[in-house]
């Protein structure tokens, strides 16, 4: 293990190095930035750029200090054990997104995101993160190319089925490809290939490593119409596969095959109105989850995602959002569920600078027969309230005051378990963008 992270690093520190004197030697020459080709996805890149703040050369860069969950914890592993231990926590992140056109149709992009996990009284759960991501933007007249990859070890809650601490390192390759046929139809294509690896953490006596450590594929065909400046439809085909890397867990090895279609609503620049436009996506689809061993059963449902808002009054904003997809699960018994989320708010607009709003989510899982091993019955239930208070105290300064409690429930009543969590958010800097680029569709 030992051996594999130093040669994780040796390769990471390698690429940086690399990546900094490339950067160094283009940085003194002073590219203007410039209208990136006649697409969609060149016309974003364009104004992320204009709109980052600190220019040095060449270089457009975001960057900020963010602080996030600082605050007290009821019960930090969610009634997974069994007393609660209750605590004051924080994580400390300095994310950094650095752009640096070549001329105006070539744009490479970094981001790094070191990130501190703080624990007063349970030390074990403190932890060092970082989020690494470079990527390079070819933006022609008709065509849009992107192509990077990325390296991450990060320490989080794993999902609503095992919602404690766990350590995922994840290294990706992805590209996608666009082409504007015409003003308002264009298609995509686009590739993702993923490693995941969960080294030494354990659940219920198994290794996750030996349960999810594995390697996704996926590739997607998309077509996108544009009627009008305000919407975007799209219809997407995705083939995934999904390989294992431990011999017992190799009865999970399987594909998946989806169909996706949706819309999202493309924001105007300083659109101003009394009444705030509807904001979000929607996508919904069918997935098959083909299992490769004859003996386990496979999968077929309804999934997607949305999350959509629009004004109500003249301050208020209703928002309604959904997950639902198939998850692979963290225990050694069963194969995969299909995991569903969904819910609903209210955002009030207090003044110019401040907003309070109300979110309640309800989540819940469904797993298949398995033939493999023992039925295990671990379908989860989740009921969240979340309501917070967001100022904006300057323009690089933005602070969210919120509190959660949750209630978390499985088959067994006396498994119900509850959680609350009282802090804030603190935001100094610009955040980072995003591209609005093609994406795939739903994964694992």
């Amino acid at each position: 293990m030992c051996a594999n992270l130093a040669k994780n690093v040796k390769i990471k520190l390698s690429v940086l190095s690399s990546a900094v004197g490339f950067l160094a030697l283009f940085s003194i020459f002073p590219f203007p930035v410039r209208g990136q080709g006649n697409t969609w996805a060149g016309a974003s890149l364009a104004q992320v750029m204009e709109s980052a703040p600190w220019r040095v050369g060449a270089f457009r860069v975001n960057a900020s200090l963010a602080l996030a969950n600082l605050g007290y914890d009821t019960d930090i592993y969610y009634g997974y054990l069994d007393e609660a231990f209750p605590d004051f926590t924080f994580s400390a992140a300095t994310p950094v997104q650095i752009f640096l056109p070549l001329g105006k149709k070539v744009v490479l992009e970094a981001f790094e995101s070191p990130q501190y996990l703080f624990y007063l009284n349970n030390e074990k759960e403190s932890a060092w993160n970082n989020v690494f991501r470079g990527q390079v933007h070819f933006a022609l007249d008709r065509i849009y190319v992107q192509a990077g990859g990325g390296l991450s070890n990060v320490r989080q809650r794993l999902s609503p089925e095992l919602n404690v601490n766990v350590r995922e390192k994840k290294d990706d390759l992805h590209g996608a490809l666009l082409w504007q046929l015409s003003g308002d139809v264009s298609m995509a294509l686009l590739a993702e290939d993923a490693s995941f690896d969960y080294g030494e953490n354990e659940s219920a006596g198994v290794y996750l490593s030996e349960t999810l450590n594995r390697r996704e594929s996926y590739l997607d065909a998309v077509a996108y119409l544009q009627p009008n400046p305000r919407i975007r439809l799209f219809l997407n085909g995705q083939y995934g596969t999904y390989a294992f890397k431990s011999e017992i867990s190799s009865m999970r090895d399987s594909r998946s095959y989806g169909v996706f279609g949706g819309l999202a609503f493309v924001p105007r620049e300083n659109e101003a109105r009394r009444i705030d436009p509807p904001q979000g996506s929607l996508t919904v689809g069918f997935k098959i989850f083909d299992m490769i061993n004859p003996l386990a059963i496979d999968g077929s449902d309804f999934v997607g995602t949305m999350n959509l808002s629009t004004g109500i009054f003249k301050r208020t904003m209703a928002r309604i959002f959904l997950s639902r997809d198939f998850t692979f699960s963290a225990y050694a018994g069963s194969t995969y569920y299909l995991s569903t989320t969904y819910g609903g708010g209210l955002i009030r607009r207090l003044s110019m600078h401040a907003t309070l709003s109300y979110d309640l989510s309800f989540s819940r899982s469904v797993y298949p027969e398995n033939v493999l091993g023992p039925s295990i019955e671990h379908n989860y239930h989740y009921t969240i309230h979340n309501l917070s208070l967001n100022v904006r105290l300057a323009r690089s300064l933005e602070v969210m005051f919120f509190g959660m409690f949750g209630r978390r429930s499985q088959d067994a009543p006396e498994l119900t378990r509850t959680r609350g969590f009282v802090g804030l958010n603190l935001v100094y800097g610009i955040a980072t963008s995003s591209v609005a680029a093609p994406t795939r569709g739903l994964s694992l």
